[in-house]
């Protein structure tokens, strides 16, 4: 294929995607100035800021590409199936699962209930945990169907260790670095949940191929 028929090809996504990605800067932007946010802070990586060593924080970048891969392969599944009346639960059902680990991205990433809804909401961090718990029930009670013919025993391990992970902090340790046992039992269930999402992706996707 020429350069010309690429171009052509790929000028109207990119086109949305520009658009985007002007729309988030614009916003960023906007934000550091009302806040009085040099912009170097908002566009740089925080090891190269605050000048630490490369592997800190290595524990939750980790997780957060593992969130991030479950959302990007259930969302790429989905546009894998066909449009027709059979497999619009299916559908469904890998939209609403990307959303949530994209939620779930985002609250990783960006510390939500620790500190984004707790200090700029003024929202408790026992109602944001409601909140989420609430959205899972909710995401569990309308798939139900298609999550108990699926390997489901997976994601409840996921969210055992998950839920598990959020009580860790509370039980007394004999040694300061008491975060890592806390940390390390989170990863093991964010890397148990990708493996759900991605076998069930993967078979899907194999029998719509």
């Amino acid at each position: 294929m020429d350069i010309r028929n690429q171009l052509k090809d790929a000028a109207p996504i990119l086109v949305v995607l520009y658009a985007l990605t002007t729309a988030i800067l614009s916003v960023v932007i906007f934000i550091g100035i009302e806040n009085n946010v040099q912009s170097h802070q908002l566009t740089q990586d925080p090891a190269a800021i605050l000048n630490t060593p490369f592997y800190l924080g290595f524990f939750s970048y980790i997780g957060i590409l593992f969130w991030c891969a479950t959302s990007v392969i259930c969302f790429f599944t989905r546009s894998l199936i066909a449009e027709n009346p059979s497999q619009i639960r299916v559908k469904h059902f890998l939209l609403y699962s990307g959303l949530i680990s994209g939620l779930l991205l985002f609250d990783d990433l960006f510390m939500f209930h620790e500190n984004v809804l707790p200090v700029y909401f003024s929202l408790p961090k026992n109602v944001v945990y409601l909140i989420y718990i609430n959205i899972i029930l909710v995401y569990v009670i309308m798939f139900r169907s298609e999550l108990l013919i699926s390997e489901y025993i997976i994601l409840i391990i996921a969210s055992g260790l998950i839920g598990i992970s959020q009580f860790v902090d509370l039980i007394p340790m004999p040694i300061p670095e008491d975060s890592f046992l806390e940390d390390a039992v989170k990863l093991f269930g964010i890397v148990t949940w990708f493996t759900y999402y991605m076998r069930y992706c993967y078979k899907t996707a194999k029998e719509n191929s």
